[in-house]
């Protein structure tokens, strides 16, 4: 499999030729940019959802690329919880960036993944800087979602390594009273899991995003017999309830 540049420039003339832009995916090319024209051409929302689904797997920090997929989901799939979480979940998050709060306040900041990586010898100094300067598709490495997904894509660090960073992150976070940003951190601080059960939690989502077998943490949580569904769900409607509490809504 060979994967394009994005724009990918085989493809610069024909992004509204379905016919061509098939044939360059049949080829073999892991690309984005077909994947993404074909979206916008294709009147069936199966075929919609089909192909968001692959410009998503291609580029997963993408946010309007992930919401676009979301929304595609959605419409195939009205009652898809999963789908509509994660679309409640950006939505929210980007309505509070918009809002301008004099009672909005800097936060402590727990350390870069890129820091804690070096301190548990995962990675040396020189192979982070080396990686930091790697782009993506065209996009410079600006979180630590990307980072960790890059390590992983290069081997340089096993998704056990990555887990066990990431919950370190998330025990400082909590140290430092930083509100849970995320589900799986609310879930530790409410003691519904452990921080053990996180990373290994943690761990097993990555090992299933390398083989492309992409599922929730509460899916995963669920199906390693660590929560209920019936408690995820409680947990995620208080979670959300907590994120708006905390800027007075």
């Amino acid at each position: 499999m060979k994967q394009c540049a994005f724009p990918c420039p085989i493809i610069a003339g024909d992004r509204d030729n379905v016919t061509k832009l098939r044939a360059h995916l049949i080829e073999g090319y892991q690309c984005l940019d077909a994947w993404l024209s074909l979206s916008r051409l294709v009147t069936d929302v199966r075929q919609r959802h089909d192909c968001l689904e692959r410009a998503a797997v291609l580029a997963p920090e993408n946010e309007e690329i992930q919401l676009a997929y979301l929304e595609a989901v959605v419409v195939v799939e009205p009652d898809h919880k999963g789908a509509l979480n994660r679309l409640n979940e950006i939505r929210t998050l980007r309505l509070i960036s918009d809002v301008k709060n004099t009672h909005f306040h800097e936060q402590p900041r727990a350390r870069l993944l890129g820091d804690i990586l070096i301190e548990i010898g995962a990675v040396s100094p020189v192979e982070l800087r080396e990686v930091l300067k790697a782009q993506n598709n065209g996009m410079p490495i600006t979180t630590d979602r990307r980072l960790g997904q890059l390590l992983l894509r290069q081997s340089m660090i096993t998704p056990s390594k990555l887990a066990h960073a990431l919950i370190m992150q998330q025990q400082e976070r909590s140290r430092m009273r930083v509100a849970p940003q995320v589900l799986g951190e609310y879930l530790v601080e409410q003691s519904y899991i452990t921080p053990q059960q996180l990373e290994l939690a943690l761990a097993e989502q990555l090992r299933l995003d390398q083989k492309n077998q992409r599922l929730s943490l509460g899916q995963i949580l669920v199906r390693l017999n660590m929560i209920s569904q019936a408690l995820i769900e409680r947990a995620a409607k208080e979670h959300e309830r907590a994120f708006w509490a905390k800027y007075g809504y």
